[in-house]
């Protein structure tokens, strides 16, 4: 944890903004069966890799953020985004909205979620902005962490482009890519990165993985995706490491849940800054801070400081 102050990262990924509409039910409407609220607040916040960027920041490491907006009112919340440590290079797509998933919370239940949003894939003159970016910010930082929410940043050709540039440059790159409603795309960061998947994006590359700590369980996965640094979320389980021969396990701390969005964001912030030459170690961390992110509501990053107090308390 002392060296985290002293991380330069650069991430690189989708921002979401998160709106939250918060409101006590009154009844039914008269004239529809549709529930009637009364609204209390709205807040704001910062998701998907800008909730990595935040959890980094939180951390102590320096950050380089790339990332995609469009050129609408909600992009520039997202321009607002500051910190001592950050260094904002966001890319104006013109064709494409900023991503924003609106959720409606009536008496502590979600009620409706609305979003925004258009994956389709970024242009090529948008992509060469993106690739200069990530240029200017490539020998100022030590890793790279890419944070991949499939809302059109990353596609094919770019990270074909982008992947020789940071392997060339001699910087370990962590990836994180989502499946949520898409098929698998991890394939595409074949060649030397540290994946991270959950369990359902494990199985999806390979069906057949089973939770063993043996390396032979993996090798599917170090086939298909030309790695053997491999990192398998668990969730309330815990993590896995395979590092070559090696495979470590760490169970989950045990603590009370209150809401797991942004858990796995959380897990990949810091388990990077730890790096995979301690793996218990790294793992331990990791688990601990995504183990205080699901007691919190929203997209809020943990403090530091509770993190001291949790690895203390293993």
């Amino acid at each position: 944890m002392s060296r985290f102050a002293s991380a330069r990262v650069l991430l690189l990924g989708d921002t979401i903004l998160d709106i939250y509409t918060y409101g006590s039910a009154m009844g039914l409407s008269a004239e529809t069966p549709t529930i009637v609220a009364r609204r209390k607040e709205v807040k704001y916040s910062l998701g998907g890799a800008a909730l990595v960027c935040r959890n980094l920041l939180e951390l102590g490491a320096a950050v380089q953020f790339v990332t995609l907006v469009g050129a609408d009112e909600e992009a520039a919340r997202v321009r607002e985004f500051a910190a001592p440590k950050l260094t904002m290079r966001a890319v104006t797509d013109a064709e494409k909205p900023t991503t924003v998933k609106h959720r409606f919370w009536v008496d502590g239940y979600k009620l409706f979620q609305l979003d925004q949003r258009d994956d389709r894939a970024i242009s090529e003159a948008v992509g060469k902005e993106v690739v200069a970016q990530v240029k200017r910010a490539l020998p100022e930082t030590d890793l790279v962490v890419i944070s991949d929410y499939r809302h059109g940043l990353l596609p094919p050709q770019l990270v074909a482009e982008l992947l020789p540039r940071l392997h060339a440059a001699g910087k370990p790159v962590y990836v994180d890519s989502q499946v949520s409603q898409n098929a698998a795309n991890h394939k595409l960061y074949r060649g030397g990165c540290v994946i991270c998947l959950n369990l359902r994006e494990a199985r999806c590359i390979d069906p057949d993985f089973k939770l063993e700590r043996d390396a032979r369980a993996f090798a599917v996965l170090n086939r298909e995706l030309d790695t053997e640094r491999i990192v398998v979320k668990l969730g309330a389980e815990g993590a896995m490491l395979q590092d070559g021969a090696r495979v470590t396990y760490v169970a989950a701390n045990k603590v009370p849940v209150t809401d797991t969005t942004g858990a796995g964001d959380a897990f990949l912030a810091a388990f990077c800054l730890a790096g995979v030459k301690n793996p218990e170690g790294a793992l331990r961390l990791a688990n601990a801070w995504a183990g205080l992110a699901v007691q919190i509501h929203g997209t809020i990053p943990p403090n530091k400081e509770d993190l001291a107090r949790a690895v203390k308390e293993l």
